[in-house]
């Protein structure tokens, strides 16, 4: 048994004053975006979370991290300033067959460069009415680099008591949270529009949930979250800190009626990062047999067992094995950035797809889809996957790949490139 040891610390990358709003009717966009999902290719990376405060009614919370911004003094103050251009477009798309234009806008902001290391978070108002189901295509454009990030959320106000009627904050400094991911030990608030209820129910899994089928399996999806592990009743006002006791998904309602309610995620004090071997070890299961995994598993060293199996794909080539670990997990980190839904990113259909054949180099979006094109023989032909946006009580990030059995081949392709210790590529 080789017992070089390779992996000291896995490090995935880190991504690290406005103008009146101007209202324009403008058509729905869809088409073929590229760079989406390849964090390489823009510098911005803002955050998005809405938030429903009335029934007709809501905002889009932007975190903007100012820092990733080009600075110049090119202006009439000759200030060191950056500016930042977000501008929105809210397409109703309740009605897939008549799908309209409900809200545009665009909104300004200019940072001063000795302010540059303070994120920034602004409220932008929203033309949201209850009952509705809505796509919202966010435009980040650094205006001096020329730069942008495009973003696309879903908006849904079927009913009073969806995921995004809530507001989760810090407890203490009352900072909203972007994601529904917070650490056992982190308090929390959740915040709900009006002072009606009193009580908080809270619905615990605590179950592993299961890996995605392979891209041509067209056996029927594993049931999750049928049943939780344990229920609890508590008393509510805006002000109760909660905290996470345990790993696993926590489902709040005021109405244990209806299945919507505030899912909040605790994924471990790392999540979304991979920094310990033990963590290295799930994301293995795309690239081995189910006994090779299970051996890995039980292995009673995890940082020599994922160190022999990358090394065991490159003849014990201690170089290829980390350009692999690098590739490989930087994709298991960003899938968990992308694509958290109530399961980590990694083990969704998106995540699975982008692990194993890396990000898609164009993504094409109509309303309520995305299908993601990787492009082959000098772009001669294409490899394409559907993902079908699905509605889900626990998140509004569920997309399920349309499989297919002619996708067999390529999996296989894939699977057996990586084993033969080289970053599938499609050619």
């Amino acid at each position: 048994m080789v017992r070089y040891y390779i992996f000291s610390l896995m490090t995935a990358l880190t991504l690290l004053g406005c103008s009146a709003p101007q209202r324009n009717v403008v058509r729905p966009q869809t088409g073929t975006k590229s760079g989406m999902y390849n964090p390489g290719s823009t510098r911005l990376h803002p955050a998005y979370t809405v938030y429903h405060n009335s029934l007709n009614s809501s905002v889009l919370m932007a975190k903007i991290f100012p820092v990733e911004l080009l600075f110049s003094d090119a202006n009439a103050e000759r200030k060191m300033l950056a500016k930042l251009r977000i501008s929105f477009q809210m397409t109703d798309i309740t009605d897939k067959n008549s799908v309209v234009m409900a809200d545009s806008g665009t909104y300004e902001y200019s940072f001063l460069k000795e302010n540059a290391d303070k994120r920034f978070i602004t409220q932008i108002p929203l033309k949201a009415v209850n009952g509705k189901v809505y796509e919202l295509r966010i435009n980040a454009v650094d205006m001096i680099r020329k730069e942008e990030n495009i973003t696309f959320k879903m908006v849904d106000k079927t009913s009073l008591f969806t995921q995004q009627n809530y507001l989760v904050k810090d407890f203490a400094r009352h900072i909203p949270y972007f994601e529904p991911c917070v650490t056992g030990d982190a308090p929390f608030r959740i915040e709900y529009r009006t002072d009606t209820f009193s009580r908080i129910f809270i619905s615990y899994y605590g179950q592993e949930s299961p890996l995605p089928r392979p891209s041509f399996s067209l056996a029927r999806e594993l049931e999750f979250m049928e049943k939780p592990d344990s229920m609890w009743i508590l008393k509510y006002q805006k002000s109760t800190p909660f905290q996470l006791g345990y790993e696993g998904v926590f489902h709040f309602q005021f109405d244990t009626t209806v299945r919507e309610g505030l899912t909040v995620l605790n994924f471990g004090p790392d999540y979304p990062r991979i920094k310990q071997p033990e963590q290295m070890i799930e994301p293995l299961a795309y690239l081995t047999s189910s006994g090779e995994y299970e051996k890995i598993k039980k292995a009673g060293n995890p940082k020599l067992a994922v160190d022999n199996f990358w090394l065991g794909l490159t003849d014990n080539n201690m170089d290829r094995a980390r350009e692999l670990i690098r590739v490989y997990y930087n994709r298991v980190y960003f899938a968990n950035y992308y694509f958290t839904t109530f399961k980590p990113g990694w083990k969704t259909d998106r995540g699975m797809i982008y692990i194993i054949y890396g990000p898609p180099e164009a993504v094409a979006r109509t309303h309520g889809s995305e299908k993601w094109i990787y492009y082959k023989n000098n772009f001669a032909t294409t490899l394409t996957f559907t993902f079908e946006y699905k509605s889900s009580p626990y998140t509004l990030n569920n997309y399920i790949l349309l499989r297919s059995e002619g996708y067999d081949g390529y999996w296989r392709q894939a699977v057996d490139t990586w084993r033969n210790g080289s970053v599938f590529m499609l050619e």
